[in-house]
């Protein structure tokens, strides 16, 4: 419609259509941004690789973003992982044996709640000596996983110090909360 007779298009007619196709590129780079953002918010975003596609899962714990982990699936000749970043203590292989190869979403949420709670047990860890190291005596114990946490720490009140021991343990995988506490005087 655009295109004269001669196939050039016509003065009038090309101006009208500028500031549409301006707003259709506009609204198209804005939906495409609010998509990033979406999928920055969810921690989940993808792209196309020469061999699947490779998977972004950002962390993040009370708000703040922690770290990001990477898996890359190839898709032929069968979906499998063909390289990742995620800590070999996470039970990657057995998440993918389990939804792989019937849903996709499921293995990557599985998968993002397990990093999730694996960086939010490391990040509380992390702000216990931080913020409380007056407190606590000697070091805090952890394992890689953090789903163990030991310290020793004092309080003090009216002139007397009360030394204590804790120990945190973490017995679900996919939370950040301890399932079981146990304080002891020392």
């Amino acid at each position: 419609q655009l295109l004269g007779n001669d196939g050039v298009a016509a003065g009038d007619d090309l101006d009208a259509a500028q500031p549409d196709d301006r707003a259709a590129l506009e609204w198209k780079l804005r939906n495409v941004r609010e998509l990033l953002q979406l999928f920055y918010l969810t921690g989940l975003s993808g792209k196309r690789t020469k061999h699947g596609v490779c998977f972004c899962i950002s962390t993040a714990y009370e708000g703040a973003y922690l770290d990001a982990f990477y898996v890359e699936l190839a898709t032929a000749p069968r979906v499998q992982i063909r390289r990742h970043s995620v800590p070999a203590f996470i039970p990657l292989e057995q998440l993918a044996r389990r939804h792989l190869h019937t849903d996709i979403r499921r293995f990557l949420g599985a998968l993002s709640d397990h990093l999730n709670a694996y960086v939010g047990r490391r990040y509380q860890a992390d702000q216990l000596q931080e913020r409380f190291s007056g407190h606590l005596e000697g070091t805090l114990q952890r394992n890689s996983l953090c789903n163990v946490l030991a310290f020793n720490y004092n309080t003090s009140g009216r002139g007397e110090s009360f030394p204590f021991r804790a120990r945190l343990l973490y017995g679900d995988p996919c939370s950040c909360l301890p399932t079981e506490a146990v304080v002891s005087c020392t």
